[in-house]
């Protein structure tokens, strides 16, 4: 057996591969020496540490869906009570940065006399990012009693 050079074998191999046929170039009129490497893919990001605490953050907003401007949202941790406070600027928003992933929350928003729906964030719900619209439209405890007394007559015996 011969030993053949394998710079040989080589172009012996290469050409007998077809011949790429014009038809099937998507840019038949590119300039042959220019050369397309955009695949339309999304750049690899490399994954780094996983979050330690999460940032809650959303925005509160009336009935019509228009913010509301110094409302109070409150972050209120389910089993030992502490709560922390924002007050929402021009926007609506609010942001409770460093919020643990191992705790249950509940949150809500209050403004006059008007109060949202608490919200709930389990330890569960591992999103790093979580958003919420808080929307007023409940009266508070004191407004409905206040209401309930106005409108419901007396009964005298």
């Amino acid at each position: 057996m011969s030993k053949i050079p394998l710079f040989v074998l080589c172009v012996a191999v290469f050409s007998a591969l077809p011949a790429r046929s014009q038809a099937s170039d998507p840019n038949p009129d590119a300039d042959a020496k220019s050369v397309f490497l955009d695949n339309h893919r999304p750049l690899v990001e490399h994954k780094g540490k996983p979050a330690t605490s999460r940032t809650v953050t959303g925005k509160v907003v009336d009935e019509n869906g228009q913010p509301v401007e110094g409302a109070i949202v409150t972050l209120t941790n389910t089993k030992t009570h502490d709560q922390r406070e924002f007050i929402t600027k021009r926007d609506g928003a609010y942001r409770f940065e460093d919020v643990s992933f191992t705790i249950d929350y509940e949150l809500g928003a209050r403004h006059n006399d008007l109060l949202s729906d608490m919200r709930k964030l389990s330890q569960y719900d591992r999103s790093p990012k979580v958003v919420r619209i808080l929307q007023l439209g409940a009266k508070s405890a004191a407004g409905t009693t206040e209401a309930r007394k106005q409108t419901t007559p007396e009964i005298k015996k």
